[in-house]
């Protein structure tokens, strides 16, 4: 394993952390710490939602997203640099966006959630006291992060961003290839099954993700924010001008 290689990952990958997680989560602390309930985007594709059926073992792929995403973005990282600047570009710009529109335009899947079945009389407030082992997990994953955020879905977004980055290492190896492309897929899919979000957050999140590819993979901004990192690597030694890795 190159060394160098994998510390040029460490700044970019915190950067892109932070912007998640504030964007996120922040948004959740404010719109519970000021009862902002959201709207509910159901009406949207509304036959389409109607169809989606609950399948609570999808929560397998789902909460394994966080260490998927760092795990991808580790190896993208780790194999171009140039590639880790884009990605990380197109992450910073559409979680800033997401957060902004969470901000403005605050959703709500409560009653979404509740189709899941897994709640006494449809009632969001008396879980079912009998749920096994996986439904439990769903039912921990429903608690620790309220049903707001959900347009657009940064599931789908971050697992999209997963997916553009294998698509433009051409020299990727194929089995990685498909692992990324096939967990990623598996996440998109259940922020459906799960009742986490509509259709229509799904698509947002899709859009965001491959929009910002095509308007960014030939800018001036990726390399002023590659330029930025640089600075930063060189500044906090984690790599030298000397032993800078050029692809």
């Amino acid at each position: 394993m190159n060394t160098k290689r994998l510390k040029q990952t460490i700044i970019p990958m915190f950067v892109v952390l932070m912007f998640l997680l504030v964007n996120y989560f922040g948004n959740q602390i404010y719109a519970e710490a000021f009862g902002n309930p959201g709207i509910d985007y159901s009406y949207i594709f509304i036959d389409f939602n109607n169809l989606v059926p609950f399948v609570s073992w999808h929560i397998y792929p789902y909460i394994i997203a966080y260490p998927f995403w760092f795990f991808s973005f580790l190896y993208i990282g780790y194999r171009s640099k140039k590639n880790m600047y884009l990605i990380s570009t197109i992450a910073i710009i559409t979680f800033t966006i997401c957060g902004i529109w969470y901000f403005l335009w605050q959703s709500d899947v409560e009653s979404w959630r509740v189709t899941s079945g897994l709640f006494i009389n449809n009632n969001y407030l008396t879980p079912r006291t009998d749920l096994n082992f996986t439904e439990s997990i769903v039912m921990w994953i429903y608690q620790s992060a309220g049903p707001r955020n959900a347009l657009p879905s940064m599931h789908t977004l971050a697992s999209w961003i997963c997916v553009i980055g294998v698509r433009i290492d051409k020299k990727m190896p194929k089995i990685s290839k498909i692992a990324i492309f096939a967990l990623a897929i598996s996440i998109i899919i259940a922020t459906q099954t799960l009742k986490q979000h509509y259709v229509i957050d799904l698509i947002a999140g899709l859009l965001l993700g491959e929009i910002f590819y095509w308007l960014l993979k030939d800018s001036a901004i990726v390399k002023k924010v590659g330029n930025f990192f640089d600075k930063l690597n060189y500044k906090t030694g984690l790599i030298k001008k000397e032993t800078e890795i050029s692809n």
